[in-house]
Parts: C-alpha cells; structure tokens; sequence
C-alpha cells in the first residue's frame, strides 16, 4: 500500500491522459531511437510540426520538463522532407530616379551630402584657428571654403587613377615624371596646408577618454552617420545579401586596431558590413571599436547579424554569413522575423545535432544531414568537413560540383544545393572590397581617423557609380543600339571633373611661366576652311567664319572668341 502511495505521489499534478501521452512517447522513443515528435502530443489540429506555434511548444515543455516527457522542444531529426520557402516581396533597385540630364556628382551627392563641403571648410578653417593660437602664425595658410575642399577631394579621386609612388611627384617639374595635371590647379604648398588642417568634425565637445559619453569615432561621426543613412535609404537590397568584416589598412597605433591573418589587409580598422552580392552596393555597416571596458562582448556576431539586417526583415531576404556569425538561435530569431539565412558554423556551436558535429566523414562528397522544422544542419566533406546551417534550402535536393583529380581528370562530386548558393553569394562583401579597391583613394597620413574618411568616400563613390549603373535614365547604348556597360573608371574621371569645377588655386602668372601651360594658350588664326561658329550656334544663328582658335580647332567670328573661351576655360580669365 505504502509503494502505491509513493508511485501516486510521483504523478501528483498530472492527469491521466499527460501519463498516457508520456508512456506513448517513451514507448515510441525506445522503438525508433529517435527524437520526441511533438505531433502525437497534440489534437489534430497540426497538419506537421512546422505548423505548431513555437510559443505553444516553448510552453508544453515548461509544463512537462519537470515529468521528464519533453527532453528538447527543439529537436533534431535524420528524417527529411521538403522546405516550403515564402516568396521574396521586396522591389530591389535604386530608390530616387534621376533625370537623364543629371550626372555623375548628382548621384554622388545622393549618397554624399553636398553640405558637407561647407561645414569641412568650416571645421578647417576652426581647426586651423585654434593650431594657429596655440603653436604661432602660420604664414603659408589662408582660410578655405566649400569650393576648394570639394576640389580637394576630386584632387584625391585623381590620385587614386593615376597613382603616383610619393605626393611630390604630382607637383614635379620633371615633366618626364609628372602623372598628371593637378599641378596646373593647386600648388604643392597649398596641398600641404590643406593635409595639416584638414578637419571634418568638432571634436571638444566629446569628453576624455574613459568618461561616460566618450565617442571613440568623434573626428568622424557626423559624416559616418549620414553617409550610412544615405546608404540604407537610396538603395533596395535584392533577395540575397551576405554580411561580413572589411578591412580599412591602418598600422599605425591605435586602441581598436585588429590582426585579421586571412585577409588580404591583415592589419587595419575592421567594418562590420552588409553589402548586395548581386553588384557590390554596400547596405550598410558599422565601424568595430573593440572592447567595452576591456570586457569582451557576448554574442557579438549575433548582435553584428541583428543591427545590420534589422532594417529588411519581414520580405523574406536571404542573408549569408560565415561561421563568425552563425548559431542556431540567430537563425531561429530571423526565420520568426521572416527572414532566411544561410551560413557555415563551427561544430562546437551549442544547438548543433552530435550527429553533424561529431560526423567523421572520410570520402569528397559524403554529407550528413539532420532537420529541425525548416532550419537544416550539413556536414559535407570536400578537401575537409564543412558544416552548414540553413533556412533557406531544401535537404532534398542535391547538386555535383566538379573537382580535378590528381591525374588531370573532372570528376563530378555529390554536393547538397545549399553549398552552391552560399559559395555564389557570400561575396558581397567581397565584390564591395574589390570596387572600393580598384581606384583606392585613401594617401598616407598621420590620423588614423584620414583612413576612414577617405573609405566613406570610396564607398560613397562605388555606391553612387552603381545607382547611375542601373538608372533606367542612364543606360549606354552603342551606335546600333547594344547596350553598354558603364565603367567605374569613366565614372570617377568625370565626377573627379565635375567636382573641382571652376577651382583655380594657382595665380594666373605662375601659369604663364609654366611652359607645359605656355603650350596650351589659345590664339585667334584663318583656319583656311568655312565651318560653323560654335558660338553663334549656341543662340541659334548660323555663321560660318573661317577664323577660329588654333589650339582648340573650332571654328570662331572675331566677336565670339573671347565669349567661347570664357565660357569653356573660365580658369583663364
């Protein structure tokens, strides 16, 4: 009697049936050897797991972890079946549609606000005042404004086309040895200032190092929030997008420069970063600070996943990532918030089935495979084991990849179609690397902080030459109709054009004692042929002298010569 009232006591607070259920389960388990199926714990109501709310699980095993019925609602399963993806719904493509008339520096102010050139000039000239007060007259420097730190900035987009070893090359008066012409607009002495006071940032309201409020990206904030902002708002990220780490090179002293040994930049300022596999646009991103206090962030890679991605869930994106960043509940958090994912994961990640971490696969083209509603853990051996954690993918379906054996021959290799896809697009990141890097603009400096500066405005730069790419205004077509592909070297020649505009920093008598500039002086002569005035045709009169300019071979009336020129060369006047 006394062993009945034990027995009675140990399913005290279950009823009859929570006893059956739980009888039927471990009978089921013993059979199969297999994880608990939370559908026979349940009426008829559930067509299949993936149809049971995950709270109403969450709370069926709070309700039976202390009977020992539920070990994991979670649970892992060898059985496949098919995934059944949600359509994508967004509308990828640029946000702001510009007129045909517009060019290359209106694109490049959608993403790089033209009212920067102002408060950088401001911010100088206030930096300069205040290095001028402290350490004596500076007898070489000369206030600046908007006008010349925008040419300053096209004189650095020139630099990164026609790179030169060291800066004093572009001012040689080695002819032989000059690369370009930014010796004709601006003095070597003049660019030297400009390098000294060149500020983009009021930084004497952030307070000390190690004070609370203290910002460690002050020089840069303001232009780092608003380019971000322009990034995230002026494009729609197509289906797939991968997030992962860039590298700003930098290997001078600072607190938050990282060793990376894989990449190709291995020391430098890392960037967290979300870019469009399918053209390199950079969505947006986040400069890494390094630790807190000296304590060490948990979850970074998770939290990384979250902010940057947080602004495109609910379309049913698919984000790619690496093993940095992949866990199980990461993924569970985007597929509850409607979006998939796809990544490698390291095989001691927690929530992993024992039988794809511990899996010992030996030959090229062995997988394993467990499934847990629709998130899918691999192993895949190719060279080495490759784990992998989906939401986006079919277990399914299986594809070959084609590897060469040591005597030269293709041999088609097994391989589960979720290896393809991340392998075609996890370079997002990449492809934004590989633009920014091209035509790099960032010089040499003494401030850590010039770096990133200059990575904005590369990246500012690639973005704006993608969104004039895919303007249905601006397509390129061949004489017979073929489209073109726009280049980005024809893009930054132009914006580098359109930027410095009318600047002339040089005096007018330094001009005519250069010979290279001597060379180019315009001369009203009979060019022996009757053609149309170029500027009377501006106003629609036809006239067709024979005189005209020698240097610029068109055709000119004595009245319009001097009108033409102020108006193509105004530097000259």
């Amino acid at each position: 009697m006394a062993s009945s009232d034990e027995n009675e006591l140990d399913f005290e607070g279950f009823s009859e049936q929570d006893i059956v259920l739980a009888q039927e389960r471990i009978d089921a388990l013993l059979e199969n050897a297999s994880d608990i199926e939370f559908s026979d714990l349940e009426d008829d109501q559930y067509e299949s797991d993936d149809d049971i709310p995950l709270a109403r699980l969450r709370e069926f095993r709070h309700e039976n972890d202390d009977a020992g019925i539920v070990d994991d609602v979670d649970h892992w399963s060898s059985q496949l079946s098919a995934v059944n993806l949600e359509a994508f719904t967004g509308n990828p493509g640029p946000v702001t549609i510009l007129d045909r008339n517009q060019n290359e520096m209106n694109f490049f102010h959608l993403i790089f606000d033209d009212s920067f050139y102002q408060s950088a000039a401001d911010e100088t000239n206030r930096y300069a005042r205040t290095e001028i007060a402290k350490n004596g007259p500076d007898p070489k420097w000369q206030e600046t404004n908007s006008a010349e730190i925008r040419a300053y900035i096209a004189f650095h987009i020139v630099m990164g086309i026609v790179v030169a070893p060291t800066q004093d090359m572009y001012f040689s008066k080695n002819t032989m040895f000059r690369p370009s012409g930014i010796h004709e607009r601006i003095t070597r002495d003049r660019m030297d200032k400009l390098h000294q006071y060149f500020h983009v940032a009021n930084t004497t309201t952030n307070p000390p190092r190690g004070q609370p409020g203290h910002d460690k990206l002050a020089h840069v904030r303001p232009i780092i929030e608003n380019v971000r902002q322009k990034l995230k708002t002026q494009y729609r990220p197509h289906k797939e997008t991968s997030v992962d780490e860039a590298m700003v090179a930098y290997t001078g002293r600072l607190g938050f420069k990282q060793y990376i040994p894989l990449k190709p930049t291995k020391r430098g300022i890392k960037i967290w970063m979300r870019a469009d596999p399918n053209n390199g646009y950079v969505n947006d991103f986040q400069v890494y600070t390094g630790r807190e206090n000296n304590v060490v962030e948990k979850g970074l890679g998770e939290r990384i996943v979250r902010d940057l991605t947080r602004d495109i869930w609910g379309n049913y994106h698919h984000v790619y990532c690496d093993n940095y960043f992949t866990s199980v509940p990461l993924f569970s958090e985007l597929l509850e918030n409607k979006t998939y994912a796809c990544g490698t994961i390291r095989s001691n990640r927690q929530g992993i089935p024992p039988a794809v971490a511990k899996a010992k696969l030996k030959k090229q083209g062995d997988l394993v495979q467990q499934q847990k509603g629709k998130m899918v853990c691999t192993a895949w051996h190719d060279k080495r084991t490759v784990c992998l954690l989906t939401t986006n993918s079919n277990p399914t379906e299986n594809t070959t990849v084609q590897r060469k054996k040591k005597d030269g021959s293709v041999q088609e290799v097994p391989c589960p179609s979720a290896i393809k896809m991340y392998t075609q697009n996890m370079n997002g990141v990449d492809r934004a690397d590989q633009l920014r890097s091209t035509y790099n603009i960032g010089r040499k400096a003494s401030k850590w902080w010039k770096y990133l500066f200059w990575f904005l405005v590369d990246i500012s730069i690639c973005s704006s030459f993608i969104l004039m790419k895919e303007s249905p205004n601006h397509q390129v077509t061949t004489r017979t109709g073929r489209r073109k592909e726009r280049t980005q070297l024809e893009f930054r020649q132009n914006l580098a054009i359109q930027l410095l505009g009318a600047y002339w920093g040089k005096r007018k008598r330094e001009l005519v004692e250069d010979k290279h500039t001597r060379g180019l002086l315009h001369w009203p002569a009979d060019l022996g042929k009757k053609r149309t005035c170029k500027q009377c045709s501006k106003a629609g009169v036809r006239k067709e002298p024979k005189t005209g300019c020698e240097q610029c071979q068109v055709n000119l009336c004595v009245p319009c010569f001097k009108q033409y020129h102020k108006d193509n060369f105004p530097e000259l006047f």
